[in-house]
């Protein structure tokens, strides 16, 4: 079996149509072993082609909705090199590595869980800005995507608040009915950067009902934010949210010395110099 390559399904998806003379498209053929059948012949025999499932994982690649940059994000391109095997968080005593490997560990055990059918409870994952939440959120959807038929769904909150927004308007492509219920009926919802909106009474009440419907169903949900649960959070969306939050989610950490995106724009300077050299 080909190896799934996220970009070049996306490449492929750009492509799809090829423009012929007097403005007319027609579908240019994707796979030349089975024409774009889903079948091919060996001998008297019609063969699944390997195209289905690379179809499947488009479809399901673009409706999660996964930002581009982060599709190749991976358990095994974690890298735990970038938290400090010295410095300590004041409370636990641990160091931020050894919180990094007990986050990773759980984030692991939670998405193989989670394609096993076994999972009820969702992630919390807390941090500063820059400390891999997001990324680690997305090696758990892209595991899952990879590994299971089921469809998992990634919303930077703020952006869907804007999107529920607009559909009153008809600015947008999507009702909010539409909206809302594919965040509560998705068996596993990513709510990334929960906290970084404005929020007014209308904007607590729409959280709050997502998750008050995902604790209900008990269909789990991994939820990251970069403040502290119980006092900013509770200030921007509620207490009675951050109660459900609590309710159904493991809260995990990651602790950074240094803004790891910064850690990584200075390493692609650095290679860039030495290529020059």
């Amino acid at each position: 079996m080909d190896f799934f390559d996220p970009e070049k399904i996306l490449k492929q998806m750009s492509n799809r149509w090829s423009r012929q003379d007097d403005n007319v498209e027609i579908k240019s053929i994707q796979c030349e072993k089975c024409e774009d059948r889903g079948l091919y012949m060996e001998g008297e025999f019609a063969v699944p082609c390997i195209c289905v499932q690379r179809k499947a994982l488009e479809n399901k690649f673009r409706n999660c909705q996964i930002p581009k940059s982060m599709l190749k994000h991976s358990f095994n391109n974690f890298k735990l090199s970038y938290y400090s095997p010295t410095v300590k968080e004041p409370l636990s005593k641990r160091t931020y590595l050894e919180i990094a490997q007990r986050t990773l560990h759980y984030a692991e055990d939670f998405a193989k869980a989670f394609v096993e059918g076994d999972v009820r409870e969702g992630l919390l994952l807390q941090g500063q800005v820059g400390s891999g939440k997001t990324f680690l959120a997305c090696c758990i959807a892209n595991y899952v995507l990879q590994n299971s038929d089921k469809a998992v769904l990634f919303v930077i909150v703020p952006d869907l608040l804007e999107k529920i927004k607009a559909s009153y308007s008809n600015v947008g492509n999507y009702t909010e009915y539409s909206l809302v219920e594919a965040a509560c009926e998705v068996p596993l919802l990513i709510m990334d950067d929960l906290g970084a909106h404005n929020y007014t009474e209308w904007t607590k009440n729409k959280i709050y009902n997502i998750i008050n419907h995902r604790v209900n169903q008990e269909l789990p949900t991994i939820i990251t934010t970069n403040l502290d649960v119980s006092d900013d959070l509770v200030k921007l969306v509620g207490e009675r949210t951050v109660s459900r939050i609590e309710q159904m989610c493991y809260p995990l950490w990651l602790e950074r010395e240094y803004d790891i995106r910064e850690v990584i724009r200075q390493e692609k300077i650095n290679q860039h110099i030495s290529g020059l050299r």
